[in-house]
């Protein structure tokens, strides 16, 4: 990461963005928020706590299905 003091490592991060802005090089060209996060996780140095896709299931049209989902998980 590019900081006013210099590059620093970064190891870990917590994207509170949509999905479609996390990298302009795979999503929205015109997001220029994080550019190469995707190629840095596909390598393994990088991990993202909410997995990318991971917001659909926070939305709230999903709420009805969540009795039905639950289901299918192993108890």
């Amino acid at each position: 990461m590019k900081t006013t003091a210099g590059l620093q490592q970064v190891t870990c991060t917590l994207p509170e963005i949509d999905d479609d802005f996390l990298d302009p090089l795979v999503f929205r060209p015109d997001s220029a928020l994080v550019t190469g996060l995707m190629s840095a996780y596909r390598k393994g140095n990088v991990a993202i706590v909410n997995a990318v896709g991971n917001g659909v299931a926070d939305d709230k049209a999903v709420y009805a299905y969540v009795p039905a989902m639950i289901k299918y998980l192993p108890e």
